[in-house]
């Protein structure tokens, strides 16, 4: 009852609005009012007959699927998004997007036959300086809705990395080659998993992940990104 009324005395003073158009959200909506969830950009690359994503991990043969929630773009509706979830420690809009993203068509393909998440990790001292991986959350929630485990303790950064926003594609490839390793490797062989980001440029951090990943017997894995960059 306590709680009930501090909460309401809260938001009557400090309401909770929408993290794309700034307007005054109700109970049932959180993060994001229901005109802008009906809004949202979507990629739907998987839908696609020759899908712009698989182009990025051409030559894996373990590759499965790949695709991304949203379009990402200067100034768009996912930009504002991705950079509140990833600069703002607002991990449950992380978390609340990993189960929208369930929502979208054809996701029962994308996730089907999933053993388990994995997260694409950041560097134990980025992640001191951020507070917390972003992408660990958006696999929570996903997680959540699908019931399945997420495997934190796997896929590692073993070498930390400067920002690549500035970066060209080539020196993102070069950035981020070999800085990946695995642990506990014996416990996936065989198993189907997702890899987990959530905003994919020119695809090298993925793409490093699963070359690491490859390394695994008979493992197959596909990719979700909660936007990516248009293709």
């Amino acid at each position: 009852m306590l709680r009930t009324f501090t909460n309401d005395f809260a938001e009557l003073f400090y309401p909770s609005l929408c993290v794309v158009c700034g307007r005054r959200l109700t109970a049932s909506t959180p993060h994001i009012c229901l005109s802008c969830l009906c809004d949202l950009p979507q990629a739907r690359y998987h839908e696609r007959a020759e899908n712009p994503m698989m182009k990025l991990y051409a030559g894996f043969p373990n590759l499965r699927e790949a695709a991304a929630f949203l379009i990402f773009e200067k100034d768009g509706v996912a930009r504002k998004i991705v950079h509140d979830f990833k600069y703002h420690h607002n991990k449950s809009l992380a978390e609340f997007m990993g189960r929208i993203a369930l929502q979208a068509p054809d996701a029962a393909k994308l996730f089907r036959d999933v053993d388990f998440l994995i997260p694409v990790p950041l560097h134990p001292k980025k992640e001191r300086q951020r507070g917390y991986n972003q992408s660990y959350h958006i696999a929570r929630g996903i997680a959540a809705a699908r019931r399945l485990p997420v495997r934190n303790d796997m896929l590692y950064r073993k070498i930390y990395t400067p920002t690549q926003t500035s970066k060209s594609h080539y020196d993102r490839y070069l950035n981020t080659e070999d800085v990946f390793a695995v642990k506990n490797a014996r416990t996936c062989e065989g198993k189907h998993t997702l890899l987990v980001d959530d905003v994919i440029t020119s695809g090298a951090t993925s793409v490093a992940c699963l070359c690491t990943l490859s390394a695994i017997p008979n493992m197959r894995v596909s990719i979700f990104s909660i936007a990516i960059v248009p293709q």
